[in-house]
């Protein structure tokens, strides 16, 4: 057998972890409009094209944060349970 996680694992937590951070970005984006941000900074951008780009960036970067938490969690309760089996 080995020692890796299953792919519907994997799968399973790519998913959760999408659907937690599209809600966390739905309610963040609820009270902050990021063409307000682009305003107040004086960027010289269209403010459609800048609050999709937000809003990609924002749920991007939230989903790779939450998956590598939920890896790293798997990869050092793994550890932690191999060494419990092992008597260490």
């Amino acid at each position: 057998m080995g020692e890796g996680p299953s792919c519907k694992c994997m799968l399973s937590f790519l998913w959760t972890n999408a659907l937690v951070v599209g809600a966390l970005v739905f309610l963040l984006f609820s009270f902050i409009d990021p063409a307000d941000i682009a305003i107040v900074l004086h960027l010289d951008v269209d403010e459609g094209v800048f609050r999709i780009k937000a809003y990609v960036f924002t749920f991007v970067f939230l989903w790779l944060m939450f998956n590598a938490s939920t890896f790293l969690n798997c990869y050092f309760s793994r550890i932690r349970y191999n060494k419990m089996v092992q008597g260490k």
